[in-house]
């Protein structure tokens, strides 16, 4: 399963985040990296923004990846994955290995990552929920490093 799950993963070039603010639940489209072991996955972000206070206040989070392709076929036809985990920010050397996974991954994130404001995440994953089609619903939990 673990093949399965890093194939989606590097297919994918954003997922969508769930965070938790105060009142409601926020969803933020995101470019990511991962680990090889595929229990983190890295995000940046500037510091004044909605994720980044939501993780800081609640570091419990969601990921989805899918391949939805717009059309009804993908009610029976498609997958989606959840990521589920814990969020926490990344500094010194750790920061900038991620920063360079993420630019190793998404090159255009080059302006973002040079901003002096940027901050860093890691999201500690538990476990991948594999659900393909109404019924096949496969749990992955990675190996921690």
């Amino acid at each position: 399963m673990k093949n399965t799950v890093a194939s989606l993963l590097n297919q994918q070039a954003q997922c969508v985040l769930a965070t938790l603010g105060d009142k409601e639940l926020a969803l933020h489209l995101m470019a990511y990296a991962i680990s090889t072991d595929l229990d983190e996955i890295y995000l940046a972000s500037l510091e004044n923004t909605q994720k980044v206070k939501n993780m800081r206040a609640n570091p419990n989070v969601t990921c989805l990846w899918d391949n939805r392709t717009g059309k009804n076929d993908d009610h029976v036809a498609g997958l989606a994955m959840s990521g589920f985990g814990r969020a926490h920010e990344l500094t010194g050397e750790s920061a900038r290995s991620a920063q360079r996974l993420l630019l190793q991954r998404n090159a255009t994130l080059k302006q973002l990552l040079s901003e002096p404001s940027i901050v860093i995440f890691a999201l500690q994953i538990d476990r991948y929920q594999w659900v393909e089609g109404y019924t096949r619903v496969i749990i992955y939990k990675p190996e921690k490093s």
